[in-house]
Protein backbone atom coordinates (compact mmCIF):
# COMPACT_ATOMS: atom_id res chain seq x y z
CA UNK A 1 0.00 0.00 0.00
CA UNK A 2 1.67 3.55 -1.00
CA UNK A 3 2.00 5.92 2.00
CA UNK A 4 1.38 9.45 1.53
CA UNK A 5 5.54 9.79 2.80
CA UNK A 6 5.79 8.02 -0.19
CA UNK A 7 5.47 11.36 -3.04
CA UNK A 8 7.94 12.88 -0.77
CA UNK A 9 10.72 10.11 -1.27
CA UNK A 10 13.68 10.99 -3.48
CA UNK A 11 16.40 13.58 -4.44
CA UNK A 12 15.16 17.52 -4.77
CA UNK A 13 16.47 20.11 -6.12
CA UNK A 14 15.76 23.84 -6.49
CA UNK A 15 17.06 26.95 -8.41
CA UNK A 16 20.20 27.84 -6.22
CA UNK A 17 21.23 24.22 -6.25
CA UNK A 18 20.51 22.98 -2.93
CA UNK A 19 19.28 19.08 -2.32
CA UNK A 20 17.14 17.45 -0.29
CA UNK A 21 17.44 13.70 -0.29
CA UNK A 22 14.48 11.82 1.34
CA UNK A 23 14.35 8.57 2.38
CA UNK A 24 11.91 6.58 3.93
CA UNK A 25 11.68 5.22 7.73
CA UNK A 26 8.04 4.51 8.14
CA UNK A 27 4.68 4.99 6.80
CA UNK A 28 4.66 8.18 8.71
CA UNK A 29 8.19 9.72 8.75
CA UNK A 30 11.21 10.13 6.68
CA UNK A 31 14.74 11.00 7.33
CA UNK A 32 16.02 14.02 5.42
CA UNK A 33 19.61 15.04 4.49
CA UNK A 34 20.19 18.96 3.40
CA UNK A 35 22.80 19.76 0.95
CA UNK A 36 24.10 23.44 -0.22
CA UNK A 37 26.08 24.69 -2.64
CA UNK A 38 28.14 23.81 -5.93
CA UNK A 39 29.96 21.25 -3.93
CA UNK A 40 26.36 19.60 -2.43
CA UNK A 41 27.78 19.57 1.43
CA UNK A 42 25.57 19.03 4.26
CA UNK A 43 24.90 22.87 6.06
CA UNK A 44 27.04 22.16 9.57
CA UNK A 45 24.14 23.57 12.87
CA UNK A 46 26.61 25.22 15.06
CA UNK A 47 23.36 25.83 17.21
CA UNK A 48 23.12 21.64 17.48
CA UNK A 49 26.63 20.64 18.17
CA UNK A 50 27.93 21.39 14.77
CA UNK A 51 25.84 18.52 13.38
CA UNK A 52 25.84 18.18 9.53
CA UNK A 53 22.30 18.10 7.78
CA UNK A 54 22.51 14.35 7.21
CA UNK A 55 19.32 12.34 8.28
CA UNK A 56 17.15 14.58 10.09
CA UNK A 57 14.75 13.08 11.49
CA UNK A 58 10.74 14.55 9.54
CA UNK A 59 6.92 13.66 10.02
CA UNK A 60 3.94 13.98 8.55
CA UNK A 61 1.51 16.55 9.10
CA UNK A 62 -1.44 18.77 7.63
CA UNK A 63 -3.16 14.98 6.67
CA UNK A 64 -0.25 14.00 4.86
CA UNK A 65 0.27 17.17 2.75
CA UNK A 66 3.79 18.22 4.82
CA UNK A 67 6.43 16.74 6.01
CA UNK A 68 8.31 18.44 8.86
CA UNK A 69 11.48 18.24 9.12
CA UNK A 70 13.29 18.76 12.39
CA UNK A 71 16.46 20.95 12.27
CA UNK A 72 17.58 20.72 16.08
CA UNK A 73 16.33 17.99 18.86
CA UNK A 74 12.20 17.25 18.43
CA UNK A 75 10.28 19.30 19.76
CA UNK A 76 12.61 22.17 19.91
CA UNK A 77 10.55 23.89 17.53
CA UNK A 78 13.29 24.86 14.95
CA UNK A 79 11.87 23.20 11.55
CA UNK A 80 11.42 23.39 8.16
CA UNK A 81 8.64 22.77 6.71
CA UNK A 82 7.62 20.87 3.33
CA UNK A 83 5.00 20.99 1.88
CA UNK A 84 4.25 18.70 -1.33
CA UNK A 85 2.28 20.47 -4.27
CA UNK A 86 0.82 18.32 -7.01
CA UNK A 87 1.80 19.47 -10.66
CA UNK A 88 2.43 22.93 -8.88
CA UNK A 89 0.65 25.96 -10.67
CA UNK A 90 3.01 28.65 -9.42
CA UNK A 91 6.04 26.74 -11.02
CA UNK A 92 6.75 27.49 -14.36
CA UNK A 93 6.44 23.93 -15.74
CA UNK A 94 3.65 22.88 -13.08
CA UNK A 95 6.03 20.14 -11.93
CA UNK A 96 5.30 18.09 -8.91
CA UNK A 97 6.95 20.88 -6.16
CA UNK A 98 8.19 20.96 -2.28
CA UNK A 99 7.26 24.41 -1.01
CA UNK A 100 9.78 25.46 1.89
CA UNK A 101 9.13 27.24 5.05
CA UNK A 102 10.78 27.58 8.27
CA UNK A 103 9.85 27.90 11.51
CA UNK A 104 10.61 28.58 15.44
CA UNK A 105 9.36 29.39 18.95
CA UNK A 106 8.22 32.77 19.02
CA UNK A 107 10.90 33.11 21.79
CA UNK A 108 13.86 31.34 20.07
CA UNK A 109 14.85 34.74 18.15
CA UNK A 110 18.55 34.51 18.04
CA UNK A 111 17.40 31.12 15.87
CA UNK A 112 17.03 33.98 13.40
CA UNK A 113 20.67 34.04 12.48
CA UNK A 114 20.70 30.55 11.67
CA UNK A 115 18.03 30.82 9.05
CA UNK A 116 20.87 31.65 6.31
CA UNK A 117 22.22 28.28 6.44
CA UNK A 118 18.68 26.59 4.63
CA UNK A 119 18.46 29.57 2.21
CA UNK A 120 17.11 30.45 -0.40
CA UNK A 121 13.35 29.15 0.32
CA UNK A 122 12.67 28.23 -2.69
CA UNK A 123 10.41 25.85 -4.52
CA UNK A 124 11.87 22.26 -4.95
CA UNK A 125 11.28 19.71 -7.85
CA UNK A 126 12.68 16.42 -8.12
CA UNK A 127 15.49 15.82 -9.83
CA UNK A 128 14.89 14.57 -13.98
CA UNK A 129 17.46 11.78 -13.78
CA UNK A 130 15.82 9.86 -10.25
CA UNK A 131 12.08 10.45 -12.38
CA UNK A 132 13.14 8.87 -15.58
CA UNK A 133 14.99 6.06 -13.89
CA UNK A 134 12.42 5.58 -11.71
CA UNK A 135 9.72 5.45 -14.89
CA UNK A 136 12.49 3.40 -16.30
CA UNK A 137 12.03 0.71 -13.74
CA UNK A 138 8.57 0.94 -13.57
CA UNK A 139 7.88 0.69 -17.11
CA UNK A 140 10.43 -2.64 -16.61
CA UNK A 141 8.59 -4.52 -14.19
CA UNK A 142 5.08 -3.62 -15.97
CA UNK A 143 6.38 -5.27 -19.21
CA UNK A 144 8.59 -7.58 -17.63
CA UNK A 145 5.04 -9.40 -16.29
CA UNK A 146 3.33 -9.20 -19.21
CA UNK A 147 6.14 -10.37 -22.25
CA UNK A 148 9.14 -12.55 -22.01
CA UNK A 149 11.26 -10.31 -23.84
CA UNK A 150 10.82 -6.55 -24.53
CA UNK A 151 13.12 -4.01 -25.60
CA UNK A 152 12.55 -0.48 -25.13
CA UNK A 153 13.55 2.87 -24.93
CA UNK A 154 13.07 5.56 -22.58
CA UNK A 155 14.07 9.08 -23.51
Amino acid sequence: MISDIDKFIGTWENDAGNLLVIKKRTDLSALVSFFTGPNALPAIRSYYENKPSIGMHSYLTDCGATIEVDLWERRKGFSLHLTYEHVYELDKACRDSLVPALSRYEEDSYLDQYYQLFEPLKLYTKKMQNKSLQAASELSVIFSSNLKSTTFKVD
